[in-house]
C-alpha cells in the first residue's frame, strides 16, 4: 500500500490556510466582477477563449485551475494592470528591506588597493575641478 503524499492541489494539507482563503475569496470576487458588467459566464469564457466549465471552476476557487486562466479573467475584465502594480518590485517592501541590509557599508575597488584621489583645485569658472579634462557631466 501506497503512502498518501502531500503534493497536488485535492491534497488540502499541501495548501497553506493563506492560499486556500485567497482562493476562496478570488473565485466569488471575478463572479461579481462579471456580473457588474453583466455578463454571463459564457461570454467571459468567450472573451478569455477557454470554455465554460474552467471559467465555472475558477469562479469557485478551484485550486487546480491554472494562474494564467485567472490573469486571462483579470486581463479581460481590466484589472490585470493592478495585479501587475501589486507585484511590481517597488511594492516589494520586505524585498527591498532585506535588499538594503545586505548593502556593503563601504565598497572598495576591484584591486583592493585605495583609489588615489587628487586635490581639488578651483577653476576660473568657480568650480571645483579633480583635474584638467576629468569634468563630470551630470553631478
Amino acid at each position: 500500500m501506497m503512502s498518501p503524499t502531500l503534493k497536488g492541489f485535492d491534497n488540502p494539507a499541501a495548501m497553506p490556510p493563506p492560499v486556500a482563503r485567497a482562493l476562496r475569496n478570488l473565485g466569488p470576487d471575478l463572479s461579481e466582477a462579471r456580473r457588474m458588467r453583466r455578463w454571463t459566464q459564457e461570454g467571459l469564457a468567450q472573451r478569455m477563449g477557454t470554455s465554460l466549465s474552467t471559467v465555472q471552476r475558477m469562479e469557485d476557487g478551484n485550486p487546480g485551475t491554472a494562474l494564467h486562466t485567472f490573469l486571462r479573467a483579470l486581463h479581460v475584465l481590466g484589472r490585470l494592470d493592478d495585479m501587475v502594480k501589486v507585484m511590481a518590485l517597488d511594492q516589494d517592501t520586505l524585498g527591498l528591506e532585506l535588499a538594503r541590509e545586505r548593502l556593503p557599508q563601504r565598497v572598495r575597488s576591484a584591486s583592493g588597493k585605495r583609489a588615489k584621489i587628487r586635490p581639488t583645485r578651483t577653476s576660473e569658472k568657480g568650480r571645483e575641478t579633480a583635474g584638467d579634462d576629468d569634468e563630470l557631466e551630470g553631478f
